[in-house]
């Protein structure tokens, strides 16, 4: 019968998967990684326009890489040191620690500084400048906002400050220049056209900008919902580089990818440095059948060492040995090396080296004295564009305000000498004050300087010098015809003893 021919189905055995050794390439992928970041960073920043912008105007340029160059330069500016000290000199050198001093200077019809009406409106602008409420959110003075600015820009490239003009008073609001979309380009039916998230007429005037909305919970910029603002309530804060360029160019481009490089060298180094300062070794064995050996059930036992306590004596398997590393070949020469690639990057920043280290450990005292005098230059360029871009519109807009809206009877029609001011730059530290004190003395003999220039390269207002000298010769003046004075009383209180004295000495006739 079938049912008791059928034959019984054998059960399946579990196929044993061959063993094998699983490695980790954690390692080998994160330097892929790092290395294809080095090969298109070119391309990054040049965009779609290979290895030249020839022909190629610089806005369109802009309009292509300003985005992720932008995003590099705030991560070096966070993450590098070399890029955090140069943000920070920029700063330090072009603003200083109290900002730059705007000094009211109004001119009479004569021409001379009108300085009641000068002192009236110094101690208005700084009750008002000094105080919080100065910015339009309430977190910043005109000194720390001085600061922050140039931080933006060096950063950034540029740095946009808009103008409120509300309650009767004048106040300023910083826009991160993200939230002007460089992608915002159209024609408009006027004539006019967008580039950059700027409006410019057919006369590539800028008539407006064009401001992204910002979610207030998740941070996120919307480059689909912007806001038109007139150009007259915007300063663009920028250093030109090219014949009508609309954006600003980063400071830090021209290093972005030595900053990159240089980090990462040094992460590698001190990794080594961390492997060398403890003893390595690798168990190496002559056996060839290591597969075998690991699939057969009888050597599951086998033991594997990865760590070696201190002091372990410890016996080898058969067929295995120990070799030691010691890895230093990274390191060798590392400060020559180092030494190189901070040139590079000082020359792209455009700042001596030893500004940019601070190490002055093997400068000579003319070699640190050059460097400090050209990289003054450089810094008062800076600071020449913060004035006129910046401290001067924010002036003359408070003044008008002030004279819409304050008792000081003054006339537009006079608005200009009324406006003048001086602005004192932050006084720099000299390398030999003598031999500075000496050379100033000179031109000033010379006739071709005069004592209000000096006290201004000096950081000080000459104004108040001289007023505070007069008032310290005054008081010299004074004290001097005290004593004179108190001197004639003793001497005449001594002469009116000595006679009393005399008399009874006198003869009787």
């Amino acid at each position: 019968m079938w049912p008791f021919k059928k034959t019984q189905q054998q059960q399946s055995v579990p196929r044993q998967h061959k063993a094998s050794r699983k490695y980790n390439n954690n390692n080998s992928t994160n330097v892929k990684r790092d290395l294809d970041n080095i090969r298109n960073l070119p391309n990054q920043i040049l965009g779609q326009y290979g290895n030249g912008v020839n022909n190629v105007s610089i806005n369109a340029v802009l309009r292509q890489t300003l985005t992720s160059v932008r995003d590099a330069c705030r991560s070096l500016t966070i993450q590098n040191p070399y890029a955090r000290r140069y943000v920070q000199l920029s700063s330090q050198q072009t603003v200083g620690a109290d900002g730059i001093t705007v000094r009211p200077q109004p001119l009479a019809h004569d021409g001379s500084v009108n300085q009641v009406l000068a002192d009236s409106l110094d101690k208005m602008f700084y009750e008002w400048a000094s105080n919080a409420d100065f910015s339009f959110d309430g977190s910043m003075s005109i000194d720390i906002f001085q600061q922050v600015v140039e931080r933006t820009r060096a950063t950034d490239g540029e740095c946009f400050i808009r103008i409120h003009r509300t309650n009767n008073k004048v106040q300023v609001e910083l826009i991160d220049s993200a939230r002007i979309p460089s992608t915002k380009n159209e024609l408009l039916d006027n004539g006019s056209y967008i580039s950059n998230g700027i409006e410019f007429n057919e006369y590539d005037q800028v008539q407006a900008y064009w401001v992204a909305k910002v979610h207030p919970l998740n941070y996120t910029i919307s480059t689909n919902d912007l806001k038109r603002i007139p150009a007259d309530e915007i300063i663009h804060y920028f250093i030109p580089e090219f014949p009508k360029q609309q954006r600003g160019i980063p400071d830090l481009i021209a290093s972005i990818k030595t900053l990159n490089d240089f980090n990462s060298y040094h992460e590698a180094a001190i990794i080594q440095k961390r492997l060398a300062s403890s003893a390595m070794a690798f168990i190496t064995s002559t056996d060839n059948n290591q597969d075998e050996l690991l699939n057969n059930d009888d050597d599951e036992s086998r033991e594997s060492i990865e760590y070696f306590q201190a002091g372990t004596i410890y016996e080898l398997n058969s067929g295995q040995n120990i070799q030691t590393v010691n890895p230093q070949a990274g390191t060798d020469k590392i400060t020559e090396f180092s030494d190189s690639v901070l040139t590079t990057i000082s020359t792209g920043l455009g700042i001596p080296k030893s500004m940019l280290t601070g190490d002055t450990q093997n400068a000579s005292f003319s070699a640190a004295k050059m460097a400090d005098r050209i990289n003054k230059d450089g810094m008062k360029t800076k600071s020449n564009l913060m004035i006129s871009k910046v401290l001067k519109p924010i002036y003359r807009l408070w003044l008008q305000n002030q004279m819409l809206n304050s008792f000081l009877n003054l006339s537009f029609l006079n608005f200009e000498n009324t406006a003048n001011c001086t602005f004192v730059l932050p006084k720099a530290i000299s390398l030999d004050p003598n031999k500075d004190a000496s050379y100033e003395e000179t031109l000033l003999n010379m006739g071709v300087k005069s004592k209000a220039m000096v006290m201004r390269d000096l950081g000080y207002e000459p104004q108040r010098v001289f007023e505070e000298i007069q008032q310290e010769r005054e008081q010299e003046r004074l004290i001097n015809k005290d004593m004179e004075i108190n001197n004639n009383n003793v001497q005449g209180k001594e002469l009116n003893e000595n006679e009393k004295t005399n008399e009874g000495d006198q003869s009787i006739d």
